[in-house]
This record gives structure tokens, C-alpha cells and sequence, in this order.
């Protein structure tokens, strides 16, 4: 009988003496080499200013922000022009525009560039999430106020130079610079009031959530809510076979705990078999 130490390599096998398991290599899909999957995209940090990336979360904040900026902006316009309208007749031309083109000029117009920055920033890098904290979301709302700002005084260099033709380079330095900044700083003042609304609106209690996440808005725990136990209570001790509960009756002819049992006491009785009379009640105990 051949030794299997003395066996060929390809001789042995599966299970054979001095086999050794060759590396699997990785398959190979043409000429490019097996690559290993992409870790998952981590989420944005809730508690630094720039969170950048795409969620549906801060697209809805964002809109909810902005709308919440134009509709302030509306309302305020819309006093105006009611209050110009008693002196004078809204649809009549003063200086080649009305007064509801004034209105619309002023409110959705003149400030889009400044709404449309805005929104690309709270939505894309900045966003208005309810796992931040209120500090976090005031800057970040601040830096979206900036973005906005700064799409002005991009739009500005477009409609400076083209009125500096005739009115001088001065205009170039109202357009870029004045312009912008008169705009902006208001904008961004309501900007923040806006976004506040919108992380109080995020972070409210869900209808139907049981429970609700620790440091969101609206999940303090009231005064006075009960705290749960923190110590688990103590398991039962089991009882011996044989022995009785307390407060349970004592059966007659059961010998107490601890008390041997007499000869002529009968068994005790078992679970669920009925008690058997004893044939012959005068005669000499049954045998064991």
C-alpha cells in the first residue's frame, strides 16, 4: 500500500494527506480587473455649515423657505400698492410703468436672481434639515442669503455695462455693488425668519410615530412624565415540587415541608388523575 505521503501532488485528493488549497483568484471580465463595490455615500454632517449634496428633504426645505420669502415680499408689496392706489389710479402710466407692473417689478422680478441663489444653496450645499440644530441653520441660511447676493451682483455686471454705454461707469459700481447689498441684506434678514419656520415645520411630531427622536422640535419630555424603571425586577423564585405557594391551603395527608412522610399517609395525589377509594379502608396499608 503506497504511503500518501510518497503520492504525487495531482494524486491526491479532496481529503487527501498533505493537500494544499490553492488562492481562488478573482474572476476576470475582460481585460479590466475585478473591482470591489463602493462603500455607501456617507450622509451629510448636521452640525457643519456646508452639507453638500441631493436629497429630497432639502429640496422640500428649500422650497418651503423661498416660497415663504416671496409670500412675505408679496404681502408687503401688496400694502404698498393698495396704499398708492387711493391717491392715484393703479392702471395709469407714471413714468412709462403702472402701478401693478411697479408691483410685479419689485416682488418677482427685480429679486429672482436673489431667490434663485438662494434656493440652489439651501437645496445643493446649505440645506435646511430637521437633524441640525437651530445655530446650524441660521448660518446656513446666512451663507444661501450670501449665495443670492452674490447672483445679483453677477446680473449686475451684465445690466451695468450695458446702461455704463450711456450713463457712465458709475452705474457699473450701482449695478455690482450698491444695488446687490440694498437688496440682499433685507432678503437675507427675512431669509432667516423663513428658514427658522421651515426647520420648525421639518422637525414637528409625526402623525401616527409613536416615538419620537431626542433633540428634534417638539419631543421634550413633559414635567411630568413618569420616567421608565431602570432597574429590572426580580425574577420569581420557583417553588420545589411538592411544595406549597404561600397562601395556598395546605392538602390533607400532604406531610409539611421539611417532615417525613409516614407510612401510612397515601401518596399524594398526581395532576389530573382522579383520586382512587381505597378498597378495603379496615384492612393493613398497601404494599409499596
Amino acid at each position: 500500500m503506497t504511503n500518501p505521503e510518497q503520492r504525487p501532488q495531482h494524486d491526491r485528493g479532496y481529503y487527501g494527506a498533505g493537500w494544499q488549497q490553492q488562492p481562488q483568484q478573482p474572476p476576470q471580465y475582460g481585460s479590466a480587473p475585478f473591482a470591489p463595490p463602493r462603500p455607501p455615500r456617507r450622509a451629510g454632517d448636521p452640525t457643519r455649515a456646508f452639507a453638500p449634496g441631493a436629497s429630497a428633504a432639502a429640496v422640500v426645505g428649500a422650497a418651503i423657505a423661498v416660497i415663504g420669502l416671496v409670500a412675505i415680499q408679496a404681502v408687503s408689496g401688496l400694502v404698498g400698492m393698495i396704499g398708492t392706489s387711493v391717491s392715484v389710479s393703479p392702471f395709469a402710466s407714471y413714468g412709462g410703468q403702472t402701478v401693478l407692473l411697479s408691483f410685479a417689478t419689485a416682488v418677482f422680478v427685480s429679486p429672482f436672481p436673489f431667490y434663485a441663489g438662494a434656493f440652489l444653496a439651501l437645496a445643493f450645499l446649505t440645506p435646511v434639515t430637521r437633524r441640525s440644530p437651530l445655530p446650524v441653520v441660521l448660518l446656513r441660511a446666512v451663507l444661501a442669503g450670501a449665495a443670492g447676493t452674490v447672483v445679483l451682483a453677477l446680473v449686475g455686471v451684465f445690466t451695468g455695462a450695458y446702461a455704463a454705454v450711456d450713463a457712465g461707469p458709475g452705474r457699473l459700481v450701482v449695478d455690482v455693488v450698491t444695488t446687490p447689498l440694498q437688496r440682499g441684506v433685507p432678503l437675507t434678514a427675512m431669509l432667516l425668519a423663513t428658514a427658522t419656520v421651515t426647520w420648525l415645520w421639518l422637525g414637528r411630531p409625526r402623525a401616527g410615530t409613536g416615538r419620537r427622536a431626542a433633540g428634534l422640535p417638539g419631543s421634550v419630555r413633559p414635567a411630568d412624565a413618569v420616567p421608565p424603571a431602570t432597574v429590572a425586577s426580580l425574577a420569581p423564585q420557583q417553588q420545589q415540587p411538592g411544595q406549597p405557594q404561600p397562601g395556598q391551603p395546605q392538602q390533607p395527608g400532604q406531610p409539611q415541608p421539611g417532615q417525613p412522610r409516614s407510612s401510612f399517609a397515601p401518596p399524594p395525589q398526581q395532576y389530573g388523575q382522579p383520586q382512587q377509594p381505597p378498597s378495603n379502608p379496615w384492612g393493613p396499608p398497601p404494599g409499596r
